[in-house]
């Protein structure tokens, strides 16, 4: 029995996160308000009158936090931990359903069962210790000697309470998917629409015949078609933004200051030290840094303008001077020149040309601090003036160039600042008029004023003008496809010859490989709609009317039905039978524990503590 509890378990949970998942807002809600002055500062939930503490709630969270730190170098940004503070309380919450049922149902594990479990189904968890392993492998001889050992008896006393509990819960999810039940029918269906194969030709009038090129429509006709359909066009909410910005570019001070560095390496290569040492501790350009600077050979028109100029004047051995571009300061060591194809982004690859070998170290140049703090500082005086005299007002007086974003939509790309969620979130939630905080991205600063909000609607032509471009283009291939295939379709049904009537049409006959129901089949894919009217179809010479796909219309006719090999049926019927008991299961214990959810009474204070922390 152990032996299926555990082959079942995972299954199980899955199926619980999933339920707890689709009903955890649900869960969060249920009991609030009539628990408004519960004391949040002991106890983390209630689930139907167990308090759960925050202790308890803390260790499983902790221990999640835990083991995905383990996997990054990088400090776990605030969505993570988020989530996985969901998750601990969707773990939480689906172990003290199961143990209430448990309790509810008098499950007892006996000590020879869990003895039996721990000798047959060593936990996971238990393998992956060091004492139980030999050469970083699970060593079960080893296991089973530490298992009889009197020594290790503390050990296994340790362990046992959660071993119990798992077994109780095991039990209790055995109690509850024990009605499932396969018939022989079901099997043998199953295998049948799996395995049974069809041989036939197809007349496939794909959207590549008249899209290319494209059908024209009149300005009238766009306008019509946009008329006729004119519930289906809708735009969503939209917001613009006026805004003051500042970009972060580096001030006269930050050049400077970085042109020294640079000269200083420069001096002291002039002086002698190795290029390479230097490039490698000191360029701040990572790909070539860990080569000693080492750019490799390059044509010309491959690196930025004024970096191409020095490379492909410069003799051999020659060391430049600091000079700039748009990155930083470089300092170029010359290798030499030859001459070679070069098939790199936009080479052809098949006539010499000039390359230079070049080494580079670079001192990239950005805006300091102070030159952040000055941004900083003009934007709050703007913001402040702004507040008490008007928005343009302050613009003007101050000499601050104004920017309009025009209207976009909820998250998506806003223009000057392209994807900003924290601006679109501030477009969306406040009234027109309303000036905000001082705000950032990577490349600049900024003040933001809601200067329009539109609702969601119906959408004017002109604002649904690109779709209506697209619909009609796709309408009008979708009907001379269509019209080809019933006119195809017609033809047979008079008693014209099946391939004659596709010729007459300007179609060809294919022949596919013979494919099953979920196959993928040459010409139109795995789509339902046209796999299912082929299977349709039950004595050879027949034809099916004209099946829509997504890149066209088909007709088939049948050439032969290949019944399932039944020798295959008796390899396979097992494995079948297996997985169909499985989802059964799965979804006899998902709608159990659903109706679980929704008879239970239950407090989330971990919810209300995150929701009142975000907004303090």
């Amino acid at each position: 029995m152990f032996e299926a509890l555990r082959k079942m378990i995972l299954p199980i949970i899955i199926i619980v996160l999933v339920f707890f998942s689709a009903m955890i807002v649900l869960e969060w809600g249920m009991g609030m308000s009539s628990r408004s002055s519960f004391d949040r500062s002991n106890v983390a939930a209630v689930i139907n009158g167990e308090e759960v503490s925050w202790q308890a709630f803390n260790r499983l969270y902790n221990n999640l936090v835990r083991a995905e730190s383990e996997k990054t170098d990088d400090e776990l940004p605030d969505t993570k931990l988020q989530e996985l503070q969901e998750k601990a309380w969707q773990q939480l919450l689906s172990d003290r359903l199961l143990m209430q049922q448990v309790a509810s149902h008098n499950i007892a594990v006996t000590d020879e069962e869990v003895y039996a479990y721990l000798k047959f189904s060593p936990p996971s968890d238990i393998q992956q210790l060091s004492y139980f392993q030999t050469e970083g492998r699970f060593d079960y001889q080893k296991y089973m000697g530490a298992l009889a050992d009197p020594q290790m008896s503390q050990y296994w006393a340790s362990i046992e309470p959660a071993v119990r509990s798992d077994l109780m819960k095991m039990k209790m999810q055995e109690m509850v998917i024990q009605n499932a039940h396969v018939t022989e029918a079901e099997v043998k269906d199953i295998f049948t629409t799996a395995s049974e194969r069809i041989k036939v030709e197809m007349i496939n009038v794909g959207f590549d015949r008249f899209s290319r090129p494209p059908p024209q429509s009149t300005e009238e006709e766009k306008q019509a078609f946009y008329e006729e359909r004119r519930d289906q066009y809708t735009v969503d909410e939209r917001a613009a933004v006026t805004m003051v910005l500042l970009e972060k570019n580096p001030a006269p001070y930050d050049w400077e200051v970085t042109y020294n560095r640079a000269k200083q390496l420069y001096d002291s290569i002039m002086a002698g030290a190795d290029f390479a040492e230097l490039a490698g501790e000191f360029s701040e350009d990572p790909g070539s840094a860990v080569n000693g600077g080492d750019l490799d050979w390059f044509p010309r028109d491959q690196m930025v303008d004024e970096f191409d100029r020095f490379a492909f004047s410069m003799k051999e051995g020659d060391v430049s001077e600091p000079f700039r571009s748009q990155f930083g300061w470089h300092i170029i060591k010359h290798h030499g020149y030859k001459e070679a194809p070069f098939a790199g982004r936009g080479g052809k690859g098949d006539e010499p040309v000039q390359q230079a070998h070049c080494s580079h170290i670079l001192i990239k140049t950005t805006a300091s601090q102070e030159t952040l703090d000055l941004l900083y500082s003009r934007l709050e005086e703007f913001r402040s003036a702004a507040l008490s005299s008007g928005f343009h007002k302050a613009a003007l007086d101050l000499k601050m160039a104004l920017k309009e974003s025009g209207l976009f939509f909820r998250n998506r790309n806003i223009q000057i600042l392209g994807r900003d969620l924290a601006a679109s979130d501030f477009g969306f939630g406040n009234e027109v008029g309303e000036i905000s905080g001082i705000m950032e991205n990577n490349s600049a600063v900024y003040v933001l004023q809601v200067a329009d909000r539109q609702p969601e609607g119906p959408a004017s032509y002109e604002d649904a003008k690109k779709k209506v471009n697209l619909d009609i283009l796709t309408y009008k291939v979708n009907s001379f496809c269509l019209d080809t295939a019933n006119a195809i379709y017609a033809e047979v049904q008079a008693g014209t010859d099946f391939k004659k009537a596709a010729e007459k049409h300007g179609e060809e006959i294919e022949t596919p490989d013979e494919f099953r129901r979920n196959s993928y089949v040459k010409g139109f894919g795995q789509d339902p709609e046209a796999i299912g009217r082929a299977f349709s179809l039950n004595e050879p010479g027949q034809i099916t009317k004209p099946a829509k796909y997504d890149q066209g219309v088909v007709i088939f006719r049948l050439i032969e039905r290949i019944p399932p090999d039944l020798t295959e049926f008796a390899v396979r019927r097992d494995s079948i039978h297996s997985n169909i008991l499985m989802r059964k299961q799965q979804e006899l214990f998902g709608g159990w524990f659903q109706l679980l959810i929704d008879e239970s009474e239950i407090v989330n204070n971990i919810k209300r503590n995150r929701s009142q922390s975000d907004l303090m």
